[in-house]
């Protein structure tokens, strides 16, 4: 009798295995990509758009009123890495990847903001 219970249990366990597992994999392959699109925009003009989805470890100049902004893409996220403003608060950013905080570098009026299908974006309408 401890066979044929044995025997189940390893039935038991195998069978929930492979659920979890085609479970996984049509979670995996049935996933929507986010597409990523970060604006940057001079004086309300958008100058400069990249898709995050695709680029990575790469560095971009940006001309704004007062001066060049360094911006760094990495990972599905931008940043601003160097700039000449007095205050540095678009530097403290740090990198952002979704569209709930933009980068805003008044000083020389530069703005970065993550446009795309996001899941935290929120429709007002």
């Amino acid at each position: 009798m401890d066979k044929k219970k044995l025997r189940n249990d390893i039935i038991l366990v195998g069978s929930l295995l492979i659920a979890a597992i085609t479970a996984l994999l049509v979670v995996i392959f049935t996933r929507q990509t986010n597409n990523l699109v970060a604006k940057v925009s001079v004086q309300n003009q958008v100058v400069l758009t990249i898709d995050l989805t695709k680029e990575n470890n790469k560095d971009y100049v940006v001309k704004g009123i007062n001066g060049g902004v360094h911006i760094h893409v990495k990972d599905g996220a931008i940043a601003v890495t160097e700039s000449n403003c007095p205050h540095q608060d678009c530097v403290r950013t740090g990198y952002i990847s979704d569209s709930s905080h933009p980068i805003i570098c008044a000083y020389n009026a530069v703005t970065i903001e993550i446009v795309g299908n996001q899941t935290n974006d929120v429709e007002v309408g």
